[in-house]
């Protein structure tokens, strides 16, 4: 009867470990902090500590409550981290993969990599983190290859579940080509040589089920690249991804002792009262910067997601100014509907709408014609004659059959405004189809419009070697004497990456666009030199979305 109560008595305490256990690691899974801490262990730089329980840098917590904020709304992760230097974060997206991998069964992990060395110590990375767990909780490794590693984890409930994680080098057009990921750590994509294929081929595989993480994470390269358009994609909410910025000075170790008799210079101590630094961390900043200098430091170790990508050419606008302008809410967004011919409300539309038509305010109308659906942008901006933007469209899906339709309306809603369309190219067929509508306030161009207001002959604004200097150094003598007002995020966006190239050539930075910046330059011009005959052509609301008769080209 003893040994029966005894075995008895075994038995329910190996039943009360396994629901202990069971317990933990279901804790574990929903809370990674606590995965980290206690089932994880590292290497920091101070390698004589040895490995010690991966404890969250407060660069590492941001990223946690951000991606958990994400997935408790969303189901998934997709998120594209902005960082400085050796901030931990590579380390920190790798133990999140292996998470992922650890609880979800059947997982298919990918981490991609900018250069060998990076991956071999991610792999070995990823190799200790299975080694160094704990014995009740460690999973079974299966196979282990050179890049590939294959597990079975005891938080499994399907005793056939394998869980896998690949690692990739991003040298070949193909990396990763092929896999269809549930969750992928990409390092270092900035970096990448073959970024665009690359991403294209991978995204193509990636589940889009709930619980799936893709987290991209890099230091910033200049102001290209895909890293830096899905980046500028994020910050403005036209992709899923969530932006989070990562700056230099929240990192400890990123200080040196100041000496005593430090002396700041202004720019240091505007720094100072911004981002609320200490003198260790602005002496550190000052040896940085004779090390390799202040380009350097600022995309290495940025202060703001502004200042880390270097343009490779130099800024045609004054960036101070561009940076002390406000962005305001719109007051509509909405999208122009071909069939009723209005601007119906829409909150994913392409027209803004900051400032709403006023009964006997004249208006002018810059537009951009784009080359093709897909390609590069049409864009429109309103403006008011005390050069106030007050509205702004742009949209690379418009056929341009349609744009001609859309700018005749536009133009009607803003009490019939001078109307200004670039007449390069395809802008040809725009003008043609106004004039077939019978637009009745269409700019003609001057001989040289930068001299004389007296009225042209030809359509719309030709953007050449001669006109387009001119009308750039406008909208640059404008904004540097706080002569204009832009309320949209996205035209002050594309003026910040609007660069002079080392030919003298004005132009949008590799991988960004400059339609806006046009349209608001012949915006501007045009105002100027046609400031005194601007006037206002009203029609009734009514009149202002009927259809005109196509035969007759005459409204009804």
């Amino acid at each position: 009867m003893e040994a029966r109560n005894m075995t008895s008595k075994a038995a329910l305490l190996k039943l009360l470990e396994e629901k202990e256990r069971r317990v933990k690691l279901q804790n574990l899974k929903t809370d990674f902090t606590s995965f980290a801490s206690s089932q994880i262990r590292i290497i920091t730089k101070d390698a004589s500590q040895g490995f010690i329980p991966f404890e969250f840098n407060e660069a590492q917590q941001i990223i946690t409550q951000s991606l958990t904020k994400q997935k408790s709304e969303t189901g998934r992760v997709r998120a594209i981290i902005l960082k400085a230097r050796q901030q931990g974060i590579s380390t920190y997206c790798s133990a999140r993969v292996f998470w992922n991998t650890y609880f979800q069964q059947h997982t298919r992990s990918v981490i991609l990599a900018h250069d060998s060395a990076t991956s071999d110590a991610l792999f070995t990375m990823s190799k200790n983190l299975i080694r160094n767990m704990g014995d009740g909780l460690k999973p079974t490794e299966l196979t282990s290859n050179a890049k590939e590693i294959k597990l079975i984890s005891p938080a499994y409930t399907d005793k056939d579940a394998i869980g896998s994680y690949r690692l990739y080098t991003a040298g070949s057009p193909e990396a990763g080509r092929g896999t269809t990921p549930t969750v992928a750590h990409l390092s270092e994509v900035a970096f990448w040589t073959h970024d665009e294929k690359i991403l294209a081929g991978l995204f193509q595989g990636i589940s889009q089920a709930d619980g799936t993480e893709v987290i991209l994470e890099s230091t910033a390269n200049g102001a290209s690249g895909e890293f830096y358009r899905l980046w500028k994609g994020a910050v403005n909410g036209e992709n899923e991804y969530l932006p989070i910025f990562i700056p230099w000075y929240i990192t400890p170790e990123y200080r040196r002792e100041a000496p005593s008799n430090i002396m700041l210079e202004k720019e240091e101590e505007d720094l100072m009262e911004q981002f609320g630094l200490d003198l260790d961390q602005l002496y550190w900043r000052r040896l940085k910067i004779a090390e390799g200098g202040k380009i350097k430091f600022q995309q290495e170790y940025p202060a703001t997601a502004e200042e880390a990508f270097i343009m490779s050419g130099s800024n045609v606008f004054n960036k101070d100014k561009l940076d002390s302008l406000i962005p305001r809410p719109h007051r509509r967004r909405a999208e122009w509907d071909v069939s009723s011919k209005m601007f119906d409300e829409n909150r994913e539309g392409n027209l803004f709408i900051h400032e709403f038509p006023k009964w006997e305010q004249p208006y002018v109308i810059g537009a951009d014609v784009a080359l093709g659906v897909g390609q590069d942008y049409s864009a429109a901006v309103v403006m008011n004659n005390k050069y106030e933007v007050v509205a702004n469209y742009r949209n690379n899906r418009i056929d341009p059959s349609y744009w001609g339709q859309l700018l005749f309306y536009l133009g009607r809603y803003y009490n019939n405004a001078l109307l200004a369309v670039e007449s390069n190219s395809i802008g040809i067929a725009t003008l043609q189809k106004l004039e077939q509508m019978d637009y009745i306030n269409l700019y003609r161009q001057t001989k040289i419009a930068n001299v004389s207001n007296a009225e042209g002959v030809r359509l719309g604004f030709r953007t050449t070697s001669a006109t387009k200097p001119a009308i750039i150094g406008n909208l640059k003598n404008l904004i540097e004497n706080d002569g204009i007002m832009i309320p949209s995020p996205q035209i002050i966006q594309e003026l910040k990456d609007y660069i002079s190239t080392e030919t003298g050539k004005t132009e949008a930075a590799p991988g960004c666009y400059d339609d806006s910046v046009i349209a608001l330059a012949i915006c501007s011009e045009v105002l100027r030199t046609h400031w005194d005959k601007l006037g206002t052509k009203n029609v009734s609301w009514r009149e202002r979305t009927n259809d005109f008769v196509q035969d007759e080209t005459s409204w009804l």
